[in-house]
Order: C-alpha cells, then sequence, then structure tokens
C-alpha cells in the first residue's frame, strides 16, 4: 500500500488471494478474508470477522461491528463463501459463545441489518431493507421479500417464502407462504419447492397437511397437528414438519 492510500489495512488482517479491495476502505486487525473476494469502496469490515472465498461486498456496507443491543465485548462475525452483501448493509457482530453466522451462496439486499447473534444458513434471499433481529434463526432456502423484520428468537423455516412487510413476531412454518402483520400461513411454498427438486407427491401431501392444519384461518391448529403425528403412513417431510410445528408452538 503507498503512503496516498484511502484503504486502511489494519497490522494483523489476514487477506487472501486475489482480493479486490476499493478505495476508502477500512479492514480491522482481527478480520480474515479468503480468496477471491472483492470489497468495493467505503465498506467497513471490524471486530473478530471470518469471511470465506469468493464473497462480494458492496459500497457503504458495515460488518462485525457491535450490536447496539448487546455486550460490546469482541464481537465476532463468520460469513461463509460466495455471498453477495449488497449496499448499505449492516451485519453486527454477536458474542460470548453465540457468533454472527451467515452460511454460503446467501444474497442480502441494499440495507439489510443483521442482529448480532443471528443465525442465517444456506441459499438464502433477503429483499432490501429486511431486518434479522439478534438470535434469530434463517434455514436454508428462505426466500424474503422487501422490509421484514424477524424478531428475536424467531425461526423462519427452510423454503419458507416470506411477503413484503411482514413482522414475524412468531417462527415461520418451514415450507410455507406468510403474509401479513399479524402473520398467517397462506399456503405452500410450491414454486420454490419445485425448484429446489422435491417431488409432485411431496408437495401435493404437504398442501394437504396445511389445508388440515391451517383451514384457511393462517392459524395453527394443535389438536390437527397432534391427530396428524399419530398417522404413521405420512413421508418424512410431514413428520419433520409437525415435530417442528410442535416445537414451536411451545416456544409461544
Amino acid at each position: 500500500m503507498d503512503e496516498f492510500s484511502t484503504t486502511i489495512i489494519e497490522p494483523g488482517a489476514k487477506i487472501g488471494e486475489n482480493v479486490d479491495i476499493g478505495p476508502f476502505t477500512y479492514i480491522g486487525p482481527k478480520v480474515r478474508i479468503g480468496d477471491d473476494c472483492v470489497i468495493d469502496s467505503n465498506v467497513t469490515i471490524t471486530g473478530n470477522t471470518t469471511i470465506g472465498a469468493g464473497c462480494h461486498i458492496f459500497p457503504n456496507s458495515v460488518i462485525g461491528v457491535a450490536d447496539p443491543e448487546g455486550s460490546s465485548a469482541a464481537p465476532k462475525c463468520i460469513i461463509g463463501e460466495r455471498n453477495l452483501i449488497r449496499e448499505h448493509v449492516t451485519i453486527y457482530g454477536g458474542t460470548g459463545r453465540k457468533p454472527t453466522r451467515i452460511g454460503t451462496n446467501n444474497l442480502i439486499m441494499v440495507a439489510s441489518q443483521i442482529g448480532g447473534g443471528a443465525n442465517l444458513a444456506d441459499h438464502i434471499l433477503l429483499a432490501n431493507s429486511s431486518f434479522v433481529a439478534g438470535g434469530a434463526i434463517v434455514e436454508d432456502y428462505v426466500r424474503a421479500s422487501a422490509f421484514c423484520h424477524f424478531e428475536k428468537g424467531v425461526r423462519v423455516g427452510n423454503y419458507s417464502f416470506v411477503a413484503g412487510y411482514v413482522h414475524a413476531d412468531r417462527d415461520v412454518p418451514p415450507y410455507a407462504i406468510v403474509q401479513g402483520t399479524p402473520l398467517r400461513v397462506r399456503g405452500v411454498n410450491s414454486h420454490n419447492l419445485k425448484a429446489c427438486g422435491f417431488g409432485e407427491s411431496d408437495i401435493r401431501t404437504l398442501k394437504r397437511v396445511f389445508r388440515d392444519i391451517y383451514n384457511g384461518t393462517g392459524e395453527l391448529n394443535l389438536d390437527v397437528v397432534n391427530d396428524l403425528a399419530r398417522d404413521k403412513t405420512l413421508p418424512a417431510i410431514v413428520t419433520d414438519l409437525l415435530k417442528l410445528l410442535k416445537k414451536s408452538a411451545r416456544r409461544k
């Protein structure tokens, strides 16, 4: 780096091979960046942050800072490979035994925020201005539209679709389409399931089960869940769903 460089990479930072870092970017001393990453201009990466290979972080994003609602001690953030983190995204670091974790192949769009200790899995799309509170869990292949808000401790089930402006103050079932505030289950996310290779038989069974459980009201009927759980002929995809629904109901 020459003496006129506007990029600051603190001593102790570890930068992989073929990493492109733009001007006016700050990389803290405990940051580790994998190979083939692109870090655009005006990005701040601090805390005890690890970023996997092949990620692209767009301008004005901030990663690894202390969560204002948590402890300021040693924020930690672990980000996997091939993530696209768009402009003005803020990812707060977690503390203690709960670092913030983001898996692989995710797209986090403009002005979204990820709270300290949140856990995002793989192949997730969070549209503009989504908010994931600290400690929330977002599972594989979730699709969330703009301005969604996931409360602290909420679990967003895999392959679900969350419509715009949803305020999820309780768990989102796997495979579901949810809309509205308060949140309501509107059906099965068939399009995403087909795209991810699920068979027609499993999708039809899920649709039937969702109709029985939610009965057009969008509200969970736990009695129906318990009745279905006694049916030993149901496929594994349904029995696993029923277990999760019962666990979510106990946490409410």
